[in-house]
């Protein structure tokens, strides 16, 4: 079997067994109302379906509307279709119908993107085992893992950004104004997906400043047909080109949850002190970046590397894109002060996972040449796989209640203390038997990821010392 395929059935049966058959979040709701009103009443507007009650919705001319970009429920709704054909309905199986919807639109997606992951550390002629280490800790060891059990558009938008990324490498080694077109309209389908992620547009644009005339115009012109039907959508379903989850107007209706001062890219801090404290915890602190993903250590380390080399082939995309990612995270960190809401670390984040692991790939010599940085990576790597499997529990964990740390609110909120915080008896159940299935598989995860490691180091050594 191609490894390819290999990669992609592995996490696949992963996603299998980890996907969330529960409806809980506003989040899901709101975009489970915008499928079963596509599908079951033929609008966007979500008044009859049975998730009205989200608090992520906005009121237009008389109509309640999810808040979220449409066009991946309007994916997600080609999936539905067809399980309603089988009888698989909202209002038969609810939670079934939720697990089928997520893993075949958000599961899938991360799939692909495992693959094109190894398609760009193929390209990049890294060794094979290293590879294979890499590819574990990047899908079993980042919010791609938990953020991947449950119904959001972040994953999705990362997993096609990636795809960008590898046709961008790949028109630098064989030019194909196929590719430059490709790459344009998948961009922009990410920035349609999860709006913040428009902010890679220009860092590609950028990429193909010095490619021929031709390729320039193949770029822009896979990029105009997603940009028409995504401020087409907005001018449908709120009457502006401003994305609703902005736009302050529509948020003004009695029993509204949100407002001026709390939409995120709209909302910020007054005062200097408020908002170093949250950018601290976006990066380090309670839902840090490198908190919940302490593997980025060495991503960093690795971009640095490669930042020197200028002998690197793809020395300036990978500048564009890690300039890109800051960006990402610097405006999240001025224009929002909510960490996402309820979530596990921050979810925003799980957009720029794949694009953030790759420089790991680079720091192949270090690990084999410098014990003290191999028995680090090996510790940092375990823990980062631990960490994302105690997200994995329930991704949209609750924020503050009862401590500041979603991590710790992974346990407490939803295993050690569930008899106090989930009212829900069955629900309970759930949440105390998805740990233990939860323990289960990081154990497999964690052995795997030794032996692949243990794999890579043996013939390292043999490399070097034949």
């Amino acid at each position: 079997m191609k490894k390819s395929w290999q990669i992609f059935l592995f996490f696949l049966l992963l996603f299998v067994v980890l996907t969330i058959p529960l409806v809980d979040s506003w989040n899901d709701k709101s975009r489970m109302a915008t499928i079963q009103s596509l599908v079951e009443h033929g609008t966007f507007a979500i008044d009859n379906s049975q998730f009205l009650g989200t608090g992520d919705k906005y009121f237009y001319q008389g109509h309640f509307y999810s808040d979220k970009p449409p066009i991946l429920a309007m994916y997600g709704s080609v999936y539905y279709f067809f399980l309603k054909i089988f009888g698989i309905t909202f209002s038969q199986y609810k939670n079934l119908t939720y697990y089928f919807l997520t893993l075949l639109t958000v599961g899938v997606s991360t799939c692909v993107g495992m693959v094109y992951f190894y398609k760009i550390l193929n390209l990049l002629k890294i060794e094979e085992k290293w590879a294979d280490v890499v590819v574990l800790v990047t899908g079993a060891g980042t919010l791609l893992l938990p953020y991947s059990t449950v119904f959001n558009n972040h994953t999705v938008s990362g997993v096609l950004l990636l795809i960008g990324f590898y046709c961008l490498l790949k028109i630098k080694i064989q030019k194909s104004l196929k590719d430059a077109f490709f790459i344009g309209f998948i961009v922009t389908l990410a920035g349609s997906i999860d709006i913040t992620t428009f902010l890679f547009l220009p860092f590609f644009t950028i990429a193909f400043f010095n490619k021929q005339i031709k390729s320039k115009l193949a770029f822009i012109l896979g990029c105009v047909p997603v940009v028409f039907v995504y401020f087409g959508l907005n001018i449908y379903t709120s009457g502006s080109l401003i994305p609703p989850a902005m736009n302050k107007a529509l948020w003004n209706y009695p029993g509204s949850y949100f407002g001026e001062n709390s939409l995120s890219g709209v909302a910020h801090f007054s005062d200097i002190p408020s908002l170093l404290n949250y950018a601290y915890h976006m990066l380090l602190g309670n839902r840090g970046l490198i908190s919940y993903t302490p593997i980025l250590i060495f991503s960093f380390y690795g971009f640095v590397k490669l930042l020197f080399n200028r002998e690197f082939k793809y020395r300036k995309e990978y500048v564009l894109m890690f300039v890109a990612s800051c960006s990402y995270v610097l405006l999240y960190i001025f224009r929002s002060n909510n960490f996402s809401g309820w979530a596990y670390g921050v979810r925003w984040y799980a957009d720029l996972m794949f694009l953030l692991c790759l420089p790991i790939a680079h720091i192949y010599y270090e690990i084999h040449n410098l014990k003290a940085v191999r028995i680090l990576f090996f510790i940092t790597a375990s823990i980062s796989i631990l960490v994302s499997f105690v997200g994995a529990i329930y991704p949209f964990t609750a924020a503050e209640v009862p401590t500041s740390s979603s991590f710790l609110n992974a346990f407490i909120y939803y295993v050690l203390e569930a008899n106090q915080y989930i009212p829900e008896g069955d629900i309970r159940i759930l949440f105390k038997q998805r740990f233990i299935m939860i323990t289960i598989v990081a154990s497999f995860i964690l052995v795997k990821f030794i032996y692949n490691y243990r794999k890579f180091i043996k013939s390292s050594i043999k490399t070097i010392n034949p």
